[in-house]
């Protein structure tokens, strides 16, 4: 993952799991399944612990250890591929909520605008105050 340019954190406590490795900032964590992992009660377990990550909002990716001695650059390539996309959609949702908070400023704003237009409209065709005194020339 490295190599992908990826730093994940490794050995991460989440909900009481330790995930192989994780990126806590997009809620993956990825998961390195070895030849322990062919027995079903480990199956079960593990099974059982992506359910509690995954109502803890988080998304796990497994690979058997097999692929990863086999075609690791793969397996990178697919975990870069995730944190890219997600990290895209990070940035959208941020990009999105600015758009929302601007319009809710120019939603306040608008009103005074309008205010103020009438005011210096209003003042502009009065002329000028008749209490006031003259201007000298």
């Amino acid at each position: 993952m490295r190599a992908e340019g990826l730093a994940p954190v490794p050995q991460l406590c989440v909900e009481g799991y330790y995930a192989d490795f994780a990126f806590p900032e997009l809620r993956l964590a990825v998961e390195a399944d070895g030849a322990a992992y062919h027995g079903e009660d480990r199956r079960q377990r593990d099974r059982k612990r992506d359910g509690v990550l995954r109502r803890a909002g988080w998304t796990v990716q497994r690979f058997r250890g097999s692929t990863i001695h086999e075609r690791a650059g793969n397996c990178a390539y697919v975990v870069r591929r995730e944190v890219e996309g997600r990290r895209a959609a990070v940035r959208e949702r941020q990009r999105q909520e600015a758009l929302r908070r601007q319009a809710r400023r120019e939603a306040v704003r608008r009103p005074f605008r309008r205010v103020l237009r009438f005011l210096r409209r209003g003042h502009s065709r009065q002329g000028p105050d008749p209490a006031s005194p003259p201007k000298p020339p």
